[in-house]
Parts: C-alpha cells; sequence; structure tokens
C-alpha cells in the first residue's frame, strides 16, 4: 500500500510518515475513489508549517483552484527556489538589519524545502495509488513524471474518472429519501447528505440546503424517533426553519435519546428502528432447539471468539433471552392443564437432557467442527451450516480437512474438565 513520505530532512517528517495507509485503486478511479484520496492527504498537508507570510498553505498542491481561493482569498503561488543567501542584504547593512533578513530569508528556504518535500511525496502517493494505466498519458519520454504535478495527476485523473456524469447521478437524489433508514444514527446521516449534496456540486448538479431540509425533515416526521424535537421544529417560524437549525435541533435530540438506549441498557440504530416500526408481521416467539444450540455454541466459546463475532453474540444472547422467556410460559401453561394433547416438546427436552456422554458435555457432536467455532460444536453445528461466520470463513472444512481453521477444544470428547 502507498505510504506519503517527505524528504527525512524536513522537520515535519514524522508528521507525514504517520500518514494513513491508502488501498489502492483497482480500475478507472472514480469520483469517490478521488475524494477519498484527498481526504487522506488533506490533514496531512495542513499540518506541514508553511509561513509564506501567512497566507497559503500546502493543500494546495492538491485542491481545486476555485475551492482553494474561496478559502484562502488567491490562487496557490508555485514559490521559486531561493539563493542560499539573500542578495538583498547590503554589504554595509548593521548587525540587526542583517539578523532580520538573514531570519526572513531561512523562513523562505525551509517554505521552499517543505513545498518541495510535499509536492514530490503527494505526487507518488497519487501515482503509487492508481494504476499507471489511467495516467500514463502525462509520462514524458526524458523525463517521465519528473516534472507531472500533484494537481496535474488529480485534473487528469477527474478528468477521466466515472461517476460524475449527469447519468449517473440521475437517481442520486432518490437514493438521499433513503438514507435515513440505512444511516446509525443523525450524525451519520448528514454526513451522508451532506457528501451526496458536494457530489452533486462536483457535477455541476447543485442542490441547496432547502432541498437537504425537505429532504432531512420527510424522513424523521416520518419515522416518529424523535417526537418532542419533531414538536419544536414544526412550531418555528418558517424563516428560523435553516439546514443549520436542523442540524443543531436533532443532533441534540441524537444524543437525548442515545442517554435514554444507555440507561435501559439498549442499542438500537435508525436503520433497525426504522425497521422495528415499518414491520408488524415479526413473529418474536419464533423458537427452535437448531437456533438454541446457535446460541450455547457461541456461547461455548466466547473467551477466544473475534471482536466481530462477540458483536453477534450480544445481539444473539438478547433474543436467546426473549426465546426463553416464551418457553418458559408455554412450559407453565402445559403444567396447568392444556389437557387432551399429545406433546413432542417434553420428550425432546427429555432427549436433550439425557443427551451426554460421560464427562458431563452438553449437546455437542463427537465428530463435529466449523472452520470458526472450532472441535467443540453442536449436533447441528458444521462449517456449511454455521450462523457466526468469521472474516474468511471457510464451509468445506471439516475434521478430516480443517483448511487451516481453529483448533479450539481440540480434543474435548477426552478430556473430562472441558
Amino acid at each position: 500500500m502507498p505510504t506519503l513520505q517527505l524528504n527525512p530532512a524536513r522537520e515535519s517528517r514524522s508528521r507525514i510518515e504517520a500518514a494513513s495507509r491508502f488501498t489502492p485503486i483497482t480500475g478507472n478511479p472514480s469520483d469517490d475513489d478521488l475524494t477519498d484520496m484527498r481526504e487522506v492527504l488533506t490533514p496531512l498537508l495542513l499540518a506541514i508549517p508553511y509561513d509564506e507570510d501567512g497566507d497559503h498553505n500546502l493543500i494546495g498542491l492538491i485542491e481545486p483552484t476555485t475551492a482553494y481561493t474561496a478559502t484562502w482569498h488567491a490562487a496557490f503561488p508555485l514559490p521559486a527556489r531561493p539563493p542560499s543567501y539573500d542578495p538583498a542584504i547590503a554589504a554595509d547593512a548593521t548587525p540587526v538589519v542583517r539578523a532580520r533578513r538573514e531570519a526572513a530569508h531561512a523562513v523562505k528556504i525551509r517554505d521552499y524545502a517543505s513545498f518541495e518535500a510535499a509536492e514530490r511525496a503527494v505526487s507518488k502517493f497519487i501515482r503509487d495509488a492508481v494504476d499507471e494505466l489511467w495516467y500514463k498519458d502525462l509520462k514524458n519520454a526524458r523525463t517521465f513524471y519528473t516534472n507531472v504535478t500533484a494537481k496535474d495527476l488529480l485534473t487528469h485523473l477527474e478528468a477521466n474518472c466515472g461517476g460524475l456524469h449527469p447519468v449517473d447521478l440521475i437517481n442520486l437524489p432518490t437514493d438521499m429519501m433513503g438514507y435515513y433508514a440505512m444511516a446509525d444514527g443523525i450524525p451519520e446521516y448528514i454526513q451522508k447528505l451532506e457528501d451526496a449534496q458536494k457530489k452533486l456540486a462536483r457535477a455541476e448538479l447543485p442542490m441547496d440546503d432547502r432541498q437537504l431540509l425537505a429532504i432531512a425533515s420527510t424522513a424523521v416526521l416520518a419515522s416518529q424517533h424523535f417526537p418532542r424535537a419533531t414538536d419544536e421544529w414544526e412550531a418555528l417560524e418558517p424563516a428560523l426553519k435553516t439546514w443549520a437549525t436542523w442540524k443543531t435541533t436533532y443532533l441534540a435530540a441524537h444524543i437525548a435519546r442515545k442517554r435514554q438506549q444507555l440507561a435501559a441498557g439498549t442499542s438500537e440504530p435508525l436503520a433497525r428502528a426504522h425497521a422495528a416500526t415499518s414491520d408488524n408481521t415479526t413473529n418474536d416467539t419464533a423458537f427452535s432447539f437448531d437456533k438454541l444450540d446457535h446460541y450455547l455454541d457461541n456461547l461455548a466459546n466466547a473467551a477466544t471468539t473475534e471482536k466481530t463475532t462477540l458483536a453477534q453474540l450480544i445481539e444473539s444472547n438478547s433474543t436467546l433471552t426473549t426465546s426463553l422467556a416464551t418457553l418458559s410460559a408455554a412450559y407453565k401453561l402445559l403444567a396447568a392443564g392444556a389437557a387432551g394433547t399429545t406433546l413432542n416438546p417434553p420428550a425432546a427436552s427429555q432427549t436433550r437432557n439425557n443427551n451426554r456422554n460421560g464427562h458431563g458435555q452438553r449437546n455437542y457432536a463427537p465428530g463435529g467442527y466449523c472452520w470458526t467455532h472450532g472441535y467443540m460444536v453442536g449436533l447441528r453445528h458444521s462449517s456449511a451450516t454455521c450462523k457466526a461466520k468469521a472474516l474468511g470463513h471457510k464451509d468445506a472444512a471439516s475434521r478430516t480437512n480443517t483448511m487451516n481453521g481453529s483448533i479450539m477444544n481440540k480434543g474435548w470428547e477426552t478430556n473430562p474438565t472441558t
């Protein structure tokens, strides 16, 4: 992976060596790829000291001239290499004047070194991140890419990237209507809307804040997730209903909702809450021993399971609690005298309780194996049927061919302490 580095002589070298790694782009770079690249490079360039009379910043190496000028009030000037000594210092200059001019000249030399090192590093970073096929037109037969600046590369890639043609973006405003159901919270929702707005602006199909406001207000009103904040919002005078005010109002409501969830011991992203309020056909009482096997497997392996599996286990445990409560209520009804019916669950339960080997293991399959969970798995659990697969899971793995899978609880059948 390409890593942005400056000349080791630069005092800011340690900052640039800590640059985020950027996954090389496969195929034709899209507008989203180039935007991600700029988001990696911009904070690194902002952190490099560059005085230039305090009027400019090295993000001018990659930022479009229009956007840069809007912030820094002038286009980024390409500095000329300063001489090693300031020729403007008179031979008979006083020691004070000489010291001042030498200090100012030293700043110019340092600034140029920063500019030169950053330009080389950013240009190489871009070339490493993108297949040469997409910028080879810029290659000179004699100088290769030494005279091709970072901005030249980005401009060329932008002209040939995909994703900004009106045909590509015709459905984006419609897609934005569904962002609320996919977001994990108001901050992410706002970010997704504003990223889409910026993309439309880059394609010269601008969407103003009033349109964002209409989309966001409609989505939140329909969700009924923030009734108090929505009542306060609806009570505002039309002139006060701005996008900035909407963000402030619902970010505060989001924080309040998170605190309520924390106090209640729950955590429900917008997407899941949306699904819960829009789907009334879910059978919460559905229960089977297959599911119970899955939960027991997760519980047995929780101490050594990867982080992603632990997150799934938390959700599974919540479902298990509800399911066990339902099962308990069903058995109470049976005990209270649901007569005249021959039922199989008690027999199944009895079979389950008796399904133990001499060492006390419950309902685990001798000879069983799962690539993710290892050797101690339920009777219905295998690599192919696993419901909590880790990254890289292989469905074909078995005891005879583990395919480099987990060796957790190997030999449990002969270990009485397992």
